[in-house]
């Protein structure tokens, strides 16, 4: 839905301004480098200053157990993955499913 501006299979659930407004980088300064932070997720802002494949203009999160997902308009690509892990960051697991995610796109 959020990749579809809002809408899912012909429903809109989200106006486009709303999903454009939640995906917008809200901040001055960096949430961290080349991340801003929309309304409720990280949005790519600079790819080359995040050090990772991925767009400007991808947006995502992860939660306290290892849980990630991404969504990148750009590629038309939604990806998650959905761990019970703790401690969070204990292994790059986001980072290395990243990864692996746009290596495997092909054009």
């Amino acid at each position: 839905m959020l990749l579809g501006g809002g809408e899912l299979d012909g429903t809109r659930l989200l106006s486009r301004k709303t999903v454009e407004l939640m995906t917008a980088n809200h901040l001055e300064e960096d949430f961290a480098p080349g991340w801003g932070f929309g309304l409720d997720v990280q949005v790519c802002t600079d790819v080359a200053r995040t050090r990772m494949l991925g767009s400007e203009g991808a947006f995502g999160w992860s939660g306290a157990a290892n849980t990630f997902f991404f969504i990148d308009p750009e590629e038309d690509l939604v990806a998650m993955v959905w761990t019970q892990f703790m401690p969070y960051g204990a292994y790059p697991l986001s980072d290395q499913f990243k990864v692996a995610v746009y290596q495997a796109i092909v054009d």
